[in-house]
């Protein structure tokens, strides 16, 4: 029902004029109850649709401007990178330029060069070979160290000027020339032996054999290993008579060292297996020789003698290869290093 705005009087809600007064005016009817919560709910629910609206809107113009900025990040590198490549291109083409033409001077001037010799009569004839090699061995002979390329030719040059030292005291010139000569690492002792001197030298036979370093060895038995003792002490022994010569030498031993696993005397197979690994190698003597100056003199030419020939005129002083035994598949530890320590005569 709806009242007349005039008479008050209630009208059906479908009337369009007062049934008492005719007026065509009416107050409003009031809603129902329950239409109040459904237009709040409906309020609320379009305020929910437009929040969402809103940040998905958000999220699109945050996503176009990131994408936007990454796009924009990506020209500026693909610049630089271009940029940076045509600078490399440039610079690589310059160098190539650069590399050619030095290679094509290069070129022409040995051309040139090979040219005048093709006219030089003296080249043609072999006169001016001649004349360089008689003005190098000339130099060579002067001792000019600006020929001594190797570390052999410069101990050589050492040696030869320690000799004509007049300064220096025969003893310390034997020393410094031994240590020289022998390999390198040796232990050398000059002791005075009346108006002369004896030199001792010990060296490790890794210093002069491969796989020799460590307890270690090459060799499969105890033969073949002193063979190869006795050869490189014969070489040791020949270069120190080389370059020492007679000067008041009375007698040179030689002994060769050797990392090695000493075992106690009496111990049974077992404890030797045990012991294998647990006791540290130590450095010791395997085998020394000495060669007095008696027999020394009987050989005019120390440089072209005979290994075998020094071994022969060489003395065994000491041989243990009579209490060595080789472990053939057996290592006393993994290190393949030579034991620290001093070495012995």
């Amino acid at each position: 029902m709806k009242k007349c705005t005039v008479c008050t009087a209630e009208n059906p809600d479908g009337a369009r004029r007062c049934r008492s007064c005719g007026e065509s005016t009416f107050f409003l009817p009031r809603p129902a109850r329950g239409q109040f919560k459904n237009l709040s709910r409906k309020l609320r629910l379009d305020r929910s649709v437009r929040l969402a609206v809103a940040g998905f809107c958000a999220c699109l113009v945050a996503v176009f401007g990131a994408t936007v900025w990454r796009w924009l990040e990506l020209n500026e590198l693909r610049s630089q990178l271009a940029a940076e490549r045509a600078h490399l291109e440039m610079a690589r083409a310059a160098t190539i330029t650069a590399q050619n033409q030095a290679e094509a001077r290069q070129i022409a001037a040995e051309a040139g060069r090979q040219w005048a010799l093709r006219q030089d009569p003296d080249f043609l004839s072999g006169a001016l070979a001649r004349r360089n090699h008689t003005e190098e061995w000339r130099r060579r002979l002067a001792h000019d160290p600006q020929l001594a390329t190797t570390i052999l030719e410069r101990n050589l040059l050492t040696m030869a000027d320690l000799g004509q030292d007049t300064t220096l005291a025969d003893q310390t010139v034997l020393e410094r020339v031994a240590t020289l000569a022998a390999p390198e690492g040796s232990r050398v002792e000059v002791t005075p032996d009346g108006d002369e001197f004896r030199v001792r030298v010990a060296f490790m036979m890794s210093r002069l054999s491969r796989n020799e370093a460590g307890a270690n060895t090459k060799h499969h038995s105890t033969s073949a290993m002193r063979e190869e003792i006795q050869e490189l002490s014969a070489r040791v022994m020949r270069d120190l008579y080389s370059y020492c010569g007679t000067r008041g030498i009375r007698a040179i031993s030689v002994t060769c060292d050797h990392t090695l696993v000493l075992m106690p005397t009496g111990a049974t197979p077992e404890e030797q297996t045990l012991l294998w690994q647990r006791l540290r190698p130590v450095i010791s003597r395997l085998y020394r020789v000495s060669l007095d100056q008696t027999r020394a003199r009987a050989v005019t030419d120390w440089p072209a003698e005979k290994l075998s020939q020094v071994a022969q005129l060489s003395t065994v002083e000491y041989d243990g290869f009579n209490q060595l035994t080789i472990r053939s598949g057996h290592q006393a530890n993994a290190d393949t290093q030579d034991a620290s320590g001093e070495l012995s005569f």
